[in-house]
Parts: C-alpha cells; structure tokens; sequence
C-alpha cells in the first residue's frame, strides 16, 4: 500500500515539475497600454485582447505587434516591438499607440495651430491629421479669412476627431465671407439646345424639299406634265415651313446670346 502511494506521489511530482519545465520554455509578457481593447499578436499568432495583461509568449516568437480595433480608429497604425528574451523570462513590456487628433473644417483650408503655455505651432491647414506620442494640452486654434476664429480643446482618446463648421464674420456692410452649399442658378441650358437642334434640322429639311421641288420642276419644263405641278407646290410650301423654323430657332439663340 505504502509502495503504491510512494508512485502515485511520484508521478504527481513528475506532472509537475514537467509542467513547471514546460512553461519555464515560454516567456512571459506583463502588456501595458493606452488602448486596451487592442489585440496583441506574437508574429503572427493571436493571443487576445491587450486587457488581459499577462501573456505566455511562444518560443521562437520575433516580435509583439499590438493591433487596434476596428471602427474609428482604422486609422491608426499597429505597434510593434522586436523581443529579445530567452525562455523563462518575464518582460515588462509598454506599447502604447500614438494620439491621434483628426480636423475637418466646413469650408476645408483653414490654419490650424496648437497654442500652449510654452507658445504657438502651426500644424498645417484643414483636413488635417496629426499625431503626438503624448495627450496635447493647450487648444487648437482654426482661422481663415473671412471667418471667426474656433477654439478646440484636444481630447484625451487615442482617436480624437472634430468636424467644425466655421461661422462668417458679419460686418456694417453685410456677411464679409459666406458660404453657399446650394447649387448654382440653372441657365436653362435646355433651351439654348433645343432652338440649336431645330435650326439646324430645320435647315437640313428646307434644303431637301427644295431639292425635290426643283427636280420636279425640270421634269415639268421637260414634259408639260400637269400632275407634277401640285407636288412641286406641295414641296415649295414644306421648304417654307423648314426655313420659318429654322429662322425661329435662329432667333432664339440669338436672344438667348444676348440676355447673357
């Protein structure tokens, strides 16, 4: 009886230490961050959401790439770092991801500057993306001409955006700038088209029928033929009623060019 628990003791012992052995092979990767809804890979193999904190990173694993999530921040680029550990190592391990401020002003093209205790930079005109390895303090200050100047104060997120529609400034002569988002006056285009389409369909048909009519009126010199009179009229009077048009659509484009 002695002898069996003394084995049963033993193989316990054996599952043990192979198991403290075993997970003496792997390193072990303590993950600190500012986006911990970001999942962390080694290389290519996924090992779950940055929250989680302790990882046991695989032998033979090159590198730790901490991917953001999707949504809003698809923007954001992934963090990686090269790992130089041995088997058996545990590693602090900090990844945190950039802060991103994205600007959008309603007109675009408007100077955009970070104004802080220590004094103003430009960053550069609207749309505009920029990013800082810390949390920005100060205010982001927009101006263009015309407009009145906004004040931002940065968030605090990894992803930050801000859709501004800047406000006109208003003078004792009226609004200095404003901005239109209706489309321009329609110039009746249509018309100019159509009088253009039957002039010169118009024309064409005129100069057929006459054509006709005076074919006809040399086979009546030629033979005296009495029933020929009637079509050559009826094609004479067809030339007329082409040309009239013609010179109607003719006319109308050319009040047209001149009321505008």
């Amino acid at each position: 009886m002695w002898l069996l628990r003394s084995g049963w003791i033993c193989a316990v012992l054996l599952l043990t230490a192979g198991s403290v052995c075993r997970a003496q092979q792997r390193i072990v990767a303590l993950i600190e961050t500012n986006l911990p809804e970001a999942t962390l890979y080694a290389d290519t193999t996924h090992l779950g959401p940055a929250s989680l904190g302790t990882f046991l990173i695989p032998r033979g694993t090159r590198e730790l790439r901490l991917v953001p999530p999707g949504g809003k921040q698809w923007s954001i680029e992934p963090v990686v770092i090269a790992l130089d550990a041995m088997p058996g190592d545990t590693l602090d391990v900090s990844l945190p991801f950039p802060y991103h401020y994205q600007i959008e002003t309603i007109p675009f093209g408007a100077s955009v500057a970070l104004e802080t205790r220590g004094g103003r930079m430009v960053l550069g005109e609207t749309p505009l993306l920029y990013t800082a390895p810390e949390v920005l303090g100060g205010s982001f200050s927009l101006e263009q001409k015309g407009f009145a100047i906004e004040k931002l104060k940065p968030g605090r997120e990894v992803w930050n955006r801000y859709v501004v529609t800047l406000k006109p400034i208003r003078t004792d002569e009226g609004t200095s700038a404003e901005v239109s988002w209706r489309p321009p006056p329609r110039r009746r285009r249509w018309i100019d088209y159509t009088a253009a389409t039957l002039a010169v369909a118009a024309g064409a048909l005129s100069v057929h029928y006459k054509f006709k009519a005076d074919r006809l009126d040399d086979q009546y010199q030629d033979t005296g033929d009495p029933t020929l009179r009637p079509r050559i009229k009826s094609f004479d009077t067809r030339a007329g009623v082409a040309l009239g048009a013609m010179q109607l659509g003719l006319g109308v484009l050319a009040v047209r060019l001149m009321l505008k």
